[in-house]
């Protein structure tokens, strides 16, 4: 099982993402980010989801991303992926 991350979840492509790797059956969301949502579950800001993922988006540093994820997907604005990577 792979655990994946997701910067940026709560944007159009973010949540995208969410929603194809919720049903992809060897991939497990382990951390979604977002600094608007941060604290709300991922369920609660797109209710279309809730009850499928429903772990809280959090504000992390790349670093806490690395530790909780074996690969990160970035769904971040442009040109900020670059500052983090």
């Amino acid at each position: 099982m792979i655990r994946a991350a997701i910067a940026g979840a709560t944007g159009y492509a973010g949540a995208e993402l969410v929603r194809i790797l919720s049903g992809h059956p060897e991939v497990t969301l382990t951390a979604l980010t977002s600094r608007t949502f941060a604290g709300m579950p991922f369920g609660r800001v797109f209710p279309a989801m809730s009850g499928i993922i429903d772990i809280p988006c959090e504000e992390l540093t790349p670093e806490q991303l690395c530790n909780k994820a074996d690969v990160v997907f970035t769904a971040l604005p442009h040109k900020l992926p670059m500052q983090i990577a």
